[in-house]
């Protein structure tokens, strides 16, 4: 087997069309995702046992989906890649980190240190992703972007309380840090785009990771199995998992991980949707300036990559066989 070197990662595809479409649909279902996540734990859910049975769940989800669209499988080489980078880092430590972090920390100060993914992803693809690298404006636009998603949030952080107690910011920033290494390793290790076959055995490590460390952890084998329990676990699993990881997946393969990170800046967006809709909250100034100065920053990286970005070849490699 020859080791791939750092040329023989793909050059990240344009933001067009369909590529606005994913990042659309993934920012709406993983912005949303938290409130359920946080309703789940409101509901009794002990964080690792709530986040395991999502993530369980998923996988069965994606196995028959695999098996009804009879899709072949990967070689033994790419599932092995996709599950131990996937599953380890990118949704097994970041969703365990996450669920625990939430406990302590409010939303607000939660969303601005998510809001550090798209840095944190910018920093550690610049050594092992050059073909990546954005340029002035790109860079511009994440600091930009970093910026919006604080002003988002001002009004709750200036508030009683505000950002929670001290255990909770290390635990999402960890969480954030191994998003951001996950989605680069997996960009220059793996190869093609994540199947549904992959996608569900990313979860299945995840969930049985998180499952152990439930069990060995006091109190965290709670999961009462109530209807609002199992109702949110039917919204992560329908929406956030399945169609928001299968769209971020699908920009994850087109246009790269510091280019497909921009979600954590629009996530925040949802939040103020979804509260402003159905819980009839006021938009506050701080928020509508927050949302322009947002999208301005993603505006500049799209543009960015708009810019900077070879077009693609016409005729693309074959995919390996299975082992």
């Amino acid at each position: 087997m020859t080791k791939m070197g750092a040329s023989e990662v793909p050059p990240p595809g344009r933001y067009g069309p369909r590529e606005v479409g994913l990042l659309a649909a993934t920012s709406i279902v993983w912005g949303a995702a938290y409130v359920f996540i946080r309703q789940g734990l409101v509901f009794g859910a002990a964080p690792l046992a709530f986040a395991s049975a999502r993530y369980l769940l998923s996988a069965a989800a994606f196995a028959i989906l695999a098996a009804a669209r009879r899709e072949a499988l990967p070689s033994r080489r790419d599932l092995l890649v996709s599950a131990g980078i996937g599953g380890t880092l990118i949704i097994g430590l970041y969703g365990g980190f996450l669920y625990w972090g939430e406990q302590y920390t409010t939303g607000g100060y939660a969303a601005v240190l998510a809001s550090t993914a798209p840095l944190m992803t910018v920093a550690v693809g610049f050594s092992l992703l050059s073909a990546e690298r954005l340029g002035r404006r790109g860079l511009l636009g994440m600091g930009v972007g970093f910026v919006g998603a604080t002003v988002l949030v001002v009004p709750e952080l200036t508030g009683i309380d505000a950002l929670g107690s001290w255990e909770g910011p290390p635990f999402i920033l960890m969480a954030i840090a191994s998003t951001a290494v996950g989605t680069v390793l997996l960009r220059r290790l793996g190869r093609g785009r994540q199947g549904l076959w992959q996608i569900g055995s990313q979860f299945t490590v995840a969930g049985t990771m998180l499952g152990a460390a439930a069990l060995v952890i006091p109190g965290g084998r709670t999961l009462p199995l109530t209807a609002g329990v199992l109702e949110m676990l039917g919204i992560l699993v329908a929406f956030s998992s399945i169609i928001g990881y299968f769209a971020y997946f699908a920009l994850h393969h087109r246009v790269g991980p510091v280019r497909a990170n921009v979600v954590a800046y629009i996530a925040p967006l949802v939040g103020v949707a979804v509260g402003t809709g159905a819980y009839g909250e006021m938009l506050t100034a701080w928020e509508i300036v927050g949302v322009v100065v947002v999208l301005s920053g993603v505006g500049l990286v799209l543009l960015d990559s708009a810019r900077r970005t070879p077009v693609a070849p016409a005729s693309p490699r074959p995919t390996p066989r299975g082992d």
